[in-house]
C-alpha cells in the first residue's frame, strides 16, 4: 500500500501552499492499495472534507477520484497529483497479455515450422476459427470430395466403355477359328455271306 502525505510541509508528498496556516503541516494521508482502492485519513485540527462532509480524525474514509476532497475549505485535492495506480495496473495487464500472445504465437509458429520441415505430408495443426468460417471451409472440402468422386466415377466409366468397345472391335476383326473336323471312322459294311444254292 502506498501512503501519500498531504500538507503544507515541504516533506509531504502532496504540498498545499497556504500562507494563512489553516492547513496543517501534515493535514491528511491518502492510502492507495495496489488494486487502486483509496482511503483518506484526517490528521488536522481544521478538518478534511469529502464531498462537503467533514470526516472524523484518524478514521480511514473510502474515496474515489470523483470525490471532492477539501482541506479546511481552503484548498482542494488535485487528483492529478495522485498517481492513478488502477491505470498503471491496466496498462501492465495489457502489456502482460500482449507479451503472452507474442510468446504463444512464437512457440506455435516455431512448432508449426519445425513440424512442416520434418515431414511435409502431415496435416497442419488445427487453428481456432469462427463457426461460420468453419462451415464454409467444410462445405468447400465436401464439394471438392464430391468432384473427386464424380471425376473418378467418370474415369472408371470411360475406361469400361473403352474396354467394351475394344472387345467389340476385336471380335469383329478376329477370324473365326474353325476346329478341324475329325475324320469319321469308316463304317464297315457288314459282310454278308451269300449262300449258293
Amino acid at each position: 500500500m502506498k501512503v501519500y502525505s498531504i500538507g503544507r510541509e515541504i516533506g509531504c508528498d502532496i504540498i498545499i501552499n497556504d500562507n494563512s496556516d489553516v492547513i496543517s503541516r501534515r493535514h491528511a494521508t491518502l492510502n492507495v492499495t495496489p488494486s487502486g482502492k483509496m482511503t483518506i485519513v484526517d490528521l488536522s485540527h481544521n478538518g478534511t472534507y469529502v464531498n462537503g462532509i467533514r470526516i472524523a480524525q484518524n478514521v480511514p474514509v473510502p474515496v474515489t477520484r470523483k470525490d471532492n476532497v477539501s482541506f479546511a475549505h481552503v484548498a482542494r485535492l488535485d487528483w492529478n497529483m495522485v498517481p492513478n495506480t488502477s491505470a498503471i495496473i491496466v496498462r501492465w495487464a495489457v502489456i502482460v497479455v500482449i507479451a503472452l500472445l507474442v510468446v504463444i504465437g512464437g512457440v506455435w509458429g516455431f512448432s508449426t515450422l519445425s513440424d512442416s520441415g520434418s515431414s511435409g505430408s502431415q496435416e497442419p495443426a488445427p487453428v481456432a476459427v469462427d463457426s461460420a468460417e468453419l462451415k464454409k471451409e467444410r462445405q468447400k472440402i465436401e464439394e471438392q470430395e464430391k468432384q473427386k468422386q464424380d471425376s473418378l466415377q467418370k474415369h472408371v466409366q470411360d475406361s469400361l466403355n473403352k474396354l467394351k468397345q475394344k472387345n467389340r472391335t476385336l471380335k469383329k476383326t478376329e477370324p473365326k477359328k474353325v476346329e478341324p473336323k475329325k475324320p469319321e471312322p469308316k463304317k464297315e459294311e457288314p459282310k454278308t455271306t451269300r449262300v449258293r444254292g
